[in-house]
């Protein structure tokens, strides 16, 4: 009984033993496996961003699932197989982490690499292109022609100009035409264009003439071409003076006549029916244009004409309706002669007046002061200048026909009125 009643008092106390060192064995290896573990929990971010796991850092041991089981002698195999387990996953999870940091570094620094480049390149070409603009040149046929770019003139053709890249509106305009050309400029593109452009026609304005020789079958010509034979009707001719001639076996003629727009001149020329020296030539020689008129006929017109008459005495009238002139003469024709006739162009009065007042100039030569009455001039076209020191002065063009009257006055306190 005493055998078993030590036995039995000192079990207890082994017991107790076994206990306190299996608790100071799991006390141990817990401080251990701790400080094994401060870097798995240090790099422990890193591990969760990139997803990672740690390997080892939630096992627990056999003892701290149930302290019942430890035992002293276990306690030191637990305490190796803690350090086996932890030390390995530090490891791990220090290279884990410093080779993240590496890769996170070096994408930092292609990242900025990448943009540092982009943003070069970028401002190499924005400033290249921005050196440089598009070169236009422009022509037309005929040239002279105005040329707008986005609405603003830019000069007449033939033209060469600079514009900035992009797209424009090109206007080109002449007096008879116009054309509108959308540009695309690119950056130191050359471009050219050619525009054949309309013209305006010159309005022509004729009129008709007849020409008739007694006797007929003369040839005709008009300023020196071949226009047929007399009798000659209704030929066009432009609205300006021309010189007609008409030759025969027996003679010839000249004279210079006038057509006007719009309406028909007869011309009638005689010609000697037998040879020279039965014929003569009458030459007519005037400050003014007149028609020689024989019989009610127009023999002749000019200021200067030449005309082939027969020889004996012959009655004429030389006219001008726009001066209202009219003079008969009678003149003797020598055969294979020329008679000459001189128009002395008679003198009128004329009246000149001015507001306040003016000295007054005739063709250049001072008359007088206003007020002028029975100033002689001869009839036709004049120059008057009305002169005053403070009004400045009035030009005025008067034409002093032969049966007047024949006026002008000027108000120089009023502008002058459009001609």
């Amino acid at each position: 009984m005493q055998s078993r009643a030590r036995a039995g008092e000192v079990q207890p106390s082994t017991s107790h033993s076994a206990l306190v060192d299996v608790k100071d064995a799991e006390d141990r290896a817990k401080y251990l496996a701790g400080r094994e573990l401060e870097p798995v929990r240090a790099g422990g971010w890193l591990s969760q961003l990139f997803g990672r796991s740690k390997a080892g850092a939630g096992r627990r041991s056999t003892a701290e699932a149930n302290p019942l089981l430890a035992f002293t002698s276990e306690a030191s195999a637990a305490h190796s197989r803690a350090e086996a387990v932890v030390r390995p996953s530090s490891a791990g999870a220090r290279n884990g982490s410093s080779g993240t940091l590496v890769a996170f570094g070096a994408l930092v620094i292609l990242g900025g690499l990448g943009a540092w480049g982009a943003n070069r390149l970028n401002l190499i070409t924005i400033s290249g292109l921005a050196a440089k603009d598009g070169r236009l040149t422009i022509e037309t046929r005929p040239a002279g022609a105005q040329v707008m770019i986005d609405g603003q003139l830019r000069g007449t053709t033939p033209l060469t100009l600079s514009l900035k890249s992009g797209s424009h509106t090109m206007t080109v305009r002449s007096d008879a035409d116009e054309r509108v050309v959308p540009l695309s400029v690119a950056a130191g593109a050359e471009l050219a264009q050619h525009f054949e452009m309309k013209t305006l026609e010159p309005e022509v304005v004729v009129g008709r003439m007849s020409v008739v020789t007694d006797p007929a079958g003369a040839r005709v010509s008009v300023d020196g071409r071949p226009v047929g034979t007399s009798p000659i009707e209704a030929l066009d001719l432009t609205a300006a003076a021309h010189k007609v001639t008409v030759t025969s076996e027996t003679g010839s003629a000249e004279r210079t006549v006038t057509i006007e727009a719009g309406t028909s001149t007869s011309v009638v020329f005689s010609l000697p029916k037998v040879v020279a020296p039965l014929g003569g030539w009458l030459s007519i020689s005037a400050p003014f244009d007149v028609q020689i008129v024989e019989g009610g006929d127009v023999i002749g017109s000019g200021g200067a004409a030449k005309i082939m008459l027969a020889g004996g005495r012959h009655d004429i009238v030389l006219v001008n309706r726009t001066l209202e002139y009219q003079e008969s003469r009678r003149v003797e024709i020598a055969p294979g002669k020329v008679t000459p006739i001189r128009v002395d162009p008679p003198r009128v009065m004329v009246s000149a007046n001015a507001r306040p007042w003016a000295d007054v100039l005739v063709d250049g030569t001072s008359v007088g002061q206003t007020p002028i009455a029975n100033l002689a001039l001869p009839i036709g076209t004049h120059q008057v200048v009305f002169r005053h020191p403070q009004l400045g002065e009035r030009r005025e063009t008067v034409v002093v026909n032969a049966k007047g009257p024949n006026r002008i006055a000027v108000d120089l306190t009023k502008s002058a009125s459009p001609n």
